[in-house]
């Protein structure tokens, strides 16, 4: 198999071998991937939210985002269609 990795990941891996971290990058990977195997699934991950569940969350987020004063939501899809 012939794995492409990005400059700045290649770097990360050649220096987590120099440091002595991991003999081989066999070793790395299978430790990655033991250790996502092994991790609690991300908050988003599992069961779906129900839609009252989803409201409440983008309510949320957005408390305490506000307009600039005399912008409304027509300007902004407006604009974006420019």
């Amino acid at each position: 198999m012939t794995i492409n990795l990005k400059p700045e990941t290649e770097r990360l891996v050649q220096e987590e071998l120099q440091d002595g971290h991991f003999r081989s990058v066999d070793e790395m990977i299978v430790a990655g991937v033991q250790a996502k195997r092994e991790r609690k699934p991300w908050p988003h991950e599992g069961r779906r939210k129900t839609a009252a569940e989803a409201v409440a969350h983008i309510r949320k987020l957005r408390q305490g985002n506000r307009l600039p004063a005399g912008v409304t939501i027509k300007d902004l899809t407006n604009e974006g269609r420019a």
